[in-house]
Parts: C-alpha cells; sequence; structure tokens
C-alpha cells in the first residue's frame, strides 16, 4: 500500500489499522517491541475512539514510554491496565475480560501473551492448557463484541504457534536499512524520512509518525477515567 502523500511531496506516515479479531503483532526481538505496540495502541484510540483494556505481561504497559509517544495526555486516560504476574494471575485476568469489555470498549490489548504459562511447573502440560484456553477466551472477545484484540508473544516457537493459527491476521514489524516496516496482508509501510535525510527507529520517530495521524479526519478524543490496577481491573 502506498504512502499517502502531504502537499510538499513528503510521505504521510502510515500505520496498519487493526480491524476486529485476533490481531499478532510480530517483532522478531520482542524486547523492541514497546515502540510499535505503543503506537498501534495509540493511533488505534485516535483515529477510533473508546477504551483499551489493556492485560499486561512482562511490563509492556509502561506509562512513561505511552507519554511520550501520545500528542494529548487524554489520550492516556482511555487505556484501563490490569497486570498479572504469574500464569495464573495472568489467566484470571482473561478470563474476566468477557466482564470488562464494553460498547466503549475499541481495543483489547495483551501482549506477550505466552509469556507467564511457559513458568508453569505443576503439571507438565498445564501451561500449554491454560495457554489454549486464554486464547479461546480473547478470540472469543473479538468476534463477539467485534473488536480487534492486539497480541504478542515473547518468543517464536513451537509452544507460541497456537497464537499465530488462532490470528486473523499476522502484523509483522521488521526492522531495514530505511527504518521500521510493518507488513500485514494488505498493508506494507513505505519508508518514512526525516528532515535530514535519515529514519529513526527510536521512540522519537514513533512520536513523530503519531503526531502526523492525530491530525488527520477521523482522529478522536474522548476523555475517560484512567484505571491502572495490578492485578486486577
Amino acid at each position: 500500500m502506498p504512502a499517502n502523500r502531504r502537499s510538499g511531496g513528503r510521505p504521510e506516515p502510515e500505520l496498519p489499522e487493526l480491524a476486529s479479531g485476533v490481531r499478532l503483532l510480530d517483532v522478531a526481538d520482542e524486547e523492541r517491541a514497546t515502540g510499535p505496540l505503543h503506537s498501534l495502541v495509540l493511533d488505534h484510540l485516535l483515529t477510533n475512539g473508546g477504551t483499551a483494556v489493556w492485560v499486561d505481561a512482562g511490563g509492556h504497559a509502561v506509562s512513561q514510554s505511552l507519554a511520550s509517544l501520545a500528542p494529548s495526555p487524554r489520550t492516556l486516560d482511555r487505556i484501563w491496565v490490569a497486570r498479572g504476574f504469574t500464569a495464573h494471575q495472568h489467566y484470571d485476568l482473561v478470563r474476566e475480560l468477557p466482564e470488562q469489555v464494553d460498547d466503549d470498549t475499541s481495543l483489547v490489548v495483551c501482549p506477550a501473551f505466552d509469556r507467564f504459562y511457559r513458568e508453569t511447573e505443576t503439571y507438565a502440560d498445564e501451561g500449554e492448557d491454560l495457554l489454549l484456553r486464554a486464547l479461546a477466551t480473547v478470540a472469543g472477545v473479538a468476534h463477539r463484541h467485534d473488536v480487534p484484540v492486539l497480541v504478542t508473544r515473547s518468543t517464536h516457537d513451537s509452544f507460541s504457534e497456537p497464537l499465530a493459527a488462532a490470528a486473523d491476521e499476522t502484523i509483522r514489524c521488521e526492522q531495514t536499512k530505511f527504518g521500521p516496516r510493518f507488513v500485514a496482508d494488505e498493508f506494507e509501510t513505505l519508508v518514512y524520512p526525516t528532515t535530514n535525510g535519515g529514519v529513526q527507529t527510536t521512540l522519537a520517530f514513533w512520536k513523530r509518525v503519531l503526531q502526523a495521524r492525530v491530525s488527520a479526519p477521523g482522529a478522536a478524543e474522548t476523555p475517560t477515567p484512567e484505571v491502572t490496577v495490578d492485578g486486577a481491573y
């Protein structure tokens, strides 16, 4: 998909739209997933309105990073975060999602979905069983409420393969010599050049992309109270 052009001929930054269903954001290096993940979440809220319900794992819901990227602090007021620190805590939070998602919810976020289920030690197949049950729950939420559920995985291997198999779409974020590039079924990011002719892969880069996006037609700002509670909504 070609980038839009501004009047001056410079490419308008684009990010892939998150349609309803399970959307897997695949980043080769999970440690570098924060910028792409936060950008997709904020972009979706800016262009669609509503709230995001976020079940965190591995410290991905970093408020400082989100605040530095958001064109307006009010956008963060629409992100509701719950944190689990074990497989069972994460599973319980996922089980509560059907009660937490309502008509105002436009996005569900579950990063590093597989992380804690790898660490269970009670019996051999418990982690895999909990992962599959949790995945079935979020898939049901996505289709019942007609919302996108954005997930990432902590490791690319056979254990996390059910995430890829269950995803309605996989959005790959690849680092190239020209900068980050999103590739999905019907989307491909072109280069985002900077004013000095180079490219950026830092949070400053993603902030610039979102600042350009927030002025686009359809950008939404609807403040609602923020709730950020460890282990509960």
